[in-house]
């Protein structure tokens, strides 16, 4: 008797620590910051600011994204680094990382 496969997804993790070049409140990072979180989500990411809430040119930013496959979720991850890059806000770092989530290798 064959057993039937359990679901499985591979998860991508990208974080970013974002600069705002010239931004003195948080209202002046608001706009630059809500554009990317809008266009990751545009991607497929659910898309977190995981601090600093106080200061008001830096922000760190997680997405994450479910895929079938390790490459959908790499290009995913391709894709994300280069919208931010692109932005207008400047970067101390990314860091990305796929993990896969099978409930059978516990």
């Amino acid at each position: 008797m064959t057993r039937e496969p359990s679901p499985r997804a591979w998860i991508g993790v990208l974080v970013a620590d974002l600069r705002f070049h010239g931004a003195r409140t948080l209202k002046d990072r608001r706009g630059e910051l809500n554009s990317i979180r809008d266009r990751l989500g545009n991607l497929g990411f659910s898309v977190s600011q995981t601090g600093p809430a106080d200061l008001p040119a830096r922000a760190w930013v997680a997405a994450a994204c479910a895929c079938g496959t390790r490459a959908g979720a790499s290009g995913m991850l391709e894709s994300a680094v280069a919208l931010i890059r692109d932005s207008a806000a400047g970067t101390g770092g990314i860091e990305t990382c796929i993990s896969l989530f099978d409930p059978e290798m516990e």
